[in-house]
């Protein structure tokens, strides 16, 4: 199953089970069908288009294969063609400057910005790890004998466009598509290492649907790594004598269980236990930022803010010792919501740091720090916002300023 694939009209049978078993909306089975019906008349609906966060579930709920995500994105594009967007979503929008992601770079401890300055090479090689938005805003966790001898290139105009495909934005999508074709073909790129899980969705099965045309091998990190601890190129020598329960990536679900073992796996070779959570693997809950990706929210920080809170809520129900990601965004996410709700805290990780606890280094693990900064931009820069009544449509690429 392609998840970046257009919605299969001729394959709905209007049965409603994409929306009955969302783990967001739970829709009972008339409400469901209604909705669903609504959509495919091209109207508003009561719930679906208010509440979606975009996470893939119902593809996979979908007994037809249908991509009723799809759907949902198309409704939310055509909104946006003939509103466009809220003031406030300024601030998430990715090539307006300055946005979230501009505001936490400006604010790096030197040594991260020296390592952004660094993987901002474009000269020609076969070669490298693709950082992504996440890690380049997190760059600390590449900090580590993990990476060594990795060629790391990558900058914040170079975004894969992950929130423009889980907010409808298709034009964007499209420009996204043509500059990264044009930049990695000039590199001369052959093999792409990826730490984020959403960037090997868009670039594997969503860019090429939007006209990329890449020639190169994406590899994630996770079964990378995998690899070395299993043949002994990463040694254990600290085991993790501590519960862990995992967040999963939404971008996890459309690589299926075989994908989403691997950092379970991971966990089990370092020692920790993993006790899961009532919503896991294809019924996962969004980290919380799906909260702002209908058009209908357009990132209003209370529905971000909720949305984090429900996915805490059931990260916090194991009660286990940490929670462990593998998505650097959903590390920031849930780390700013744990301060803006701070009940029963516990340790955020990425799987990272986890296994550099294991093979006996000290991760640096800034993540608070970081958190502090993005959730003070969103109430210097966002929040104002909220009540403007101005709305605009996402600039053109050939608008961006690099940082």
């Amino acid at each position: 199953m392609n998840f970046a694939d257009s919605f299969q009209r001729e394959k709905c049978t209007q049965c409603g089970k994409c929306f009955e078993e969302c783990p967001v909306m739970h829709l009972s089975p008339d409400m469901a069908k209604k909705e669903m019906a609504r959509l495919l008349k091209g109207e508003m609906t009561e719930e679906v288009l208010q509440r979606c966060t975009s996470c893939h579930s119902c593809n996979i709920i979908c007994p037809e294969n249908a991509n009723p995500m799809s759907l949902i994105l198309e409704r939310w594009n055509e909104s946006y063609r003939q509103e466009g967007m809220p003031a406030r979503a300024l601030y998430f929008t990715q090539h307006h400057l300055p946005n979230f992601r501009t505001y936490a770079l400006e604010r790096l401890p030197e040594d991260e910005k020296a390592l952004i300055e660094k993987w901002a090479d474009d000269s020609p090689c076969s070669e490298i790890m693709y950082p992504g938005c996440n890690v380049i805003t997190v760059p600390y966790l590449t900090m580590s004998k993990i990476f060594d001898g990795i060629e790391i290139r990558g900058a914040l105009d170079l975004c894969c466009g992950e929130m423009y495909y889980r907010t409808g934005h298709f034009d964007q999508l499209r420009m996204v598509a043509q500059k990264l074709t044009q930049h990695f073909k000039k590199m001369g790129v052959k093999k792409m290492l990826i730490p984020c899980t959403a960037g090997m969705n868009i670039f594997t099965n969503v860019l090429p649907r939007f006209g990329a045309e890449f020639d190169f091998e994406v590899v994630h990190v996770l079964p990378w790594i995998y690899e070395k601890l299993r043949k002994g190129e990463l040694t254990v020598t600290a085991p993790l004598n501590m519960t862990v329960t995992i967040h999963e990536s939404c971008h996890g679900k459309a690589f299926g269980d075989e994908f989403m073992d691997i950092p379970r796996r991971i966990l089990e070779l370092l020692g920790a236990t993993v006790s899961e959570q009532e919503n896991i693997r294809d019924t996962m809950l969004c980290c919380g930022i799906g909260g702002g990706f209908s058009h209908s929210s357009s990132y209003h920080p209370l529905r971000i803010t909720l949305a984090t809170y429900k996915a805490l809520k059931s990260a916090h129900k194991p009660k286990a010792d940490a929670i462990a990601v593998y998505c650097a965004g959903c590390l920031q996410q849930l780390s700013v919501g744990q301060l803006i709700n701070p009940v029963r805290n516990i340790p955020i990780y990425h799987i990272i740091e986890l296994i550099q606890m294991a093979i006996g280094e000290e991760p640096k693990h800034r993540i608070k720090r970081h958190a502090v900064t993005l959730l003070a931009g969103v109430m210097r820069k966002q929040f104002p916002q909220v009540l403007s009544l101005r709305r605009y449509r996402a600039p053109e690429l050939d608008r961006i300023v690099p940082f």
